[in-house]
């Protein structure tokens, strides 16, 4: 019973009129993403911007400045004052990958409810899909300027492109027949590793968060003197907006750090288990929470210890579930490169120009 309210809020993003044909409901839900997602950047940005302007505040500055972010919310970068910059809040990446998420998800049910099941079919409605919501972007982009500040046309519809195909093409794969396609030429290593690495990711990633709000509550002293700086009461909102936005990419430097590789951020400034360097930095409150010594403390150094004996224990659960060792060391290695591979995704995303 769950199920099926589940799936009627799916099928409800896409109306009766666009449900009919596969294709309208493709372009229908790629067009609709991009409309949702601009929405409420417009939204967000006036309510941060317009109490705080005075009369100096304009509607319309307002409405392009929330389509600016939005087209960096994709992560194609923006341009202020000449100078290229591609650090992003990585929480807005994420609210527009939920919303891909979503659409793919109503055209997968939209692809049921008339009977679709051909591979090739959906593969193709899935290419609509995502063409729809890059050609959207690329025709806010002209809107999206505001005063030296402009979003690049080729790198938004690139990324536009990448973002939705993998976000919004995962969800059509999972919810439609074509998970049963693919999984039917995986071989079953392959499977499971894939299944162990995005558990090994999970420990990381909750390792992360621990210690960054460990930081930030062992340092929560620092983090307000910061914060009182950089302005308080209305004109304070959109700098704790932007930090709470910010919080997966602190995160991923919280794994890093828990990696051993650690993470650099302002000028001259690294951060590892093994030593650090203080530069200068952004007076950005979250990162008061940043180590003030050269190396990690014992605390620090349990925590790495038992998060990669807690990964290590979980891949082993998963490649013993297969029979022979040759299956195992082949799902291992394969959960192995998957960790890899997406930990290097995510430190590419969660960087940029205030730091790697």
């Amino acid at each position: 019973m769950p199920d099926l309210r589940e799936d009627a809020q799916r099928r409800s993003v896409v109306p009766t009129a666009a449900a009919r044909s596969l294709w309208r409901a493709a372009v229908w839900t790629g067009i609709g993403a991009a409309v949702v997602c601009a929405t409420v950047a417009v939204v967000a940005v006036a309510i941060c911007w317009l109490p705080v302007s005075g009369s100096s505040g304009r509607t319309h500055s307002a409405i392009h400045a929330g389509l600016l972010t939005f087209l960096a919310a994709v992560h194609g970068g923006v341009t202020v004052d000449g100078t290229a910059g591609f650090f992003l809040p990585l929480g807005m990446l994420l609210a527009v990958g939920l919303t891909a998420w979503r659409a793919g998800a109503g055209l997968a049910d939209a692809a049921e409810a008339i009977g679709e099941t051909d591979p090739g079919r959906l593969a193709l409605a899935g290419a609509a899909q995502a063409a729809s919501f890059t050609v959207a972007c690329l025709v806010a982009v002209p809107f999206a300027s505001l005063g030296t500040s402009s979003a690049p046309f080729l790198t938004v519809g690139a990324a536009a492109l990448l973002l939705f195909a993998v976000a919004g093409g995962t969800a059509l794969v999972c919810y439609s027949p074509l998970s049963h396609w693919c999984l039917e030429r995986l071989p079953a290593e392959v499977r499971v590793g894939a299944r162990a690495a995005a558990a090994v990711l999970a420990v990381y990633l909750a390792a992360g968060a621990l210690l960054v709000a460990a930081a930030l509550a062992v340092h929560h002293g620092r983090v307000e003197e910061i914060s009182h700086q950089v302005g308080g009461g209305w004109g304070g909102v959109p700098i704790l907006v932007l930090g709470v936005l910010a919080a997966p990419n602190a995160v991923i430097a919280g794994v890093g750090y828990l990696a051993g590789p650690g993470f650099a951020v302002g000028a001259q400034s690294t951060v590892s288990p093994f030593s650090s360097a203080h530069g200068t930095m952004p007076a950005f409150p979250i990162l008061g929470g940043l180590p003030t010594g050269h190396g990690a403390d014992p605390a620090a150094w349990l925590l790495i210890g038992l998060t990669a004996l807690v990964a290590g224990l979980v891949l082993a659960r998963f490649v013993c579930r297969l029979d022979s060792w040759r299956t195992r060391l082949r799902a291992a290695a394969a959960a192995i490169g998957f960790v890899a591979v997406a930990l290097s995704v995510l430190g590419w995303q969660g960087g940029g120009s205030i730091g790697d």
